[in-house]
């Protein structure tokens, strides 16, 4: 059964909580859009929280704040940066809420998240859009970021593998920024993913894009799973030297992201990005690939 209720958090303010009998997912108002909590009821939120960037008073500066929100790519430190500071609108539909913000007025774009959860399981999709105000045509990716607590293990998990007497094409690219260091020993790169294990006394950001993967990421921590997945659309081209999916990292967070392809919205218009989501239990992040493999790209079947 779903259940929806406005509370004032200590933290944020004026919220809004989303539950099942699973899982609850809380949205503020005063701010946005963003998803500031994803947990089973009671338990330990997944995503990494900064409230005390709420304190700040200057409007005009950006926050990260943690949760889940919504850029648009490729990253520019003018346009992507756009502070979210104002407050939101908050429609609610049965399962659905439908967040939009105000116009941004340096743009004239408008992002929007329509959030579904499922009545029973801690299945959850997210819509996230961005409409084009101007009037002429923008060139734009949908880019949507999970900021994920300390102290897990991220997954980006590679195409299905093959051998060397199949098909002898290059298969997917690995992008790499400046920073980005593979002798880091936060890294790991298997056979089927690619991991990285998030440690707060390490203040070395880290980096990491692909073209394309087994469709999803997961960020293991203790013994649960945040797993979203994300189509990926053929002979498209992507931000990043076409990466569909990235891993940042610092001491404070991981970040899950993903793309949609880069994008030609006409005034008026629109485009689009759907994640999938679930939680899961019973993880364990020392398990062998097979094993992960198996259990977090089978989420959603």
């Amino acid at each position: 059964m779903i259940k929806t209720n406005d509370f004032s958090s200590a933290d944020w303010g004026h919220c809004l909580l989303l539950k099942n009998d699973q899982v609850e997912l809380v949205f503020p108002y005063e701010f946005g859009p963003r998803m500031i909590h994803y947990a089973f009821l009671g338990e330990k939120n997944h995503f990494a929280e900064f409230p005390s960037q709420k304190n700040d008073q200057d409007r005009e500066k950006w926050h990260s704040y943690g949760g889940h929100r919504l850029w648009h790519g490729p990253e520019d430190i003018v346009r992507t940066y756009i502070p979210d500071n104002v407050p939101i609108s908050i429609e609610i539909s049965d399962a659905t809420i439908l967040l939009q913000q105000q116009i941004e007025a340096r743009t004239q774009l408008q992002k929007e998240m329509e959030v579904r959860l499922d009545p029973s399981s801690a299945h959850v999709q997210i819509t996230h859009r961005i409409r084009n105000h101007n009037l002429f045509e923008i060139r734009l990716a949908v880019w949507a970021v999970s900021v994920m607590a300390t102290h897990g293990r991220a997954i980006l998990p590679l195409p299905p593998r093959g051998t060397h007497d199949g098909d002898l094409r290059a298969q997917t690219s690995l992008n790499l920024w400046a920073y980005t260091n593979l002798k880091d020993v936060r890294w790991q790169f298997g056979q089927k993913h690619i991991t990285f294990r998030q440690d707060p006394a390490n203040s070395d950001p880290q980096k990491i894009g692909i073209s394309r993967s087994g469709g999803w990421l997961a960020y293991l921590n203790a013994d649960q799973a945040f797993v979203k997945k994300c189509a990926y659309v053929e002979n498209q081209a992507y931000p990043d030297e076409n990466s569909a999916f990235e891993i940042y990292a610092d001491h404070k967070c991981v970040e899950l992201e993903s793309f949609s392809p880069l994008t030609t919205i006409e005034p008026g218009g629109c485009a689009e990005l759907i994640e999938e989501w679930v939680l899961l239990k019973g993880i364990d992040m020392n398990a062998p690939e097979n094993e992960l493999e198996q259990r977090l790209s089978q989420a959603f079947l």
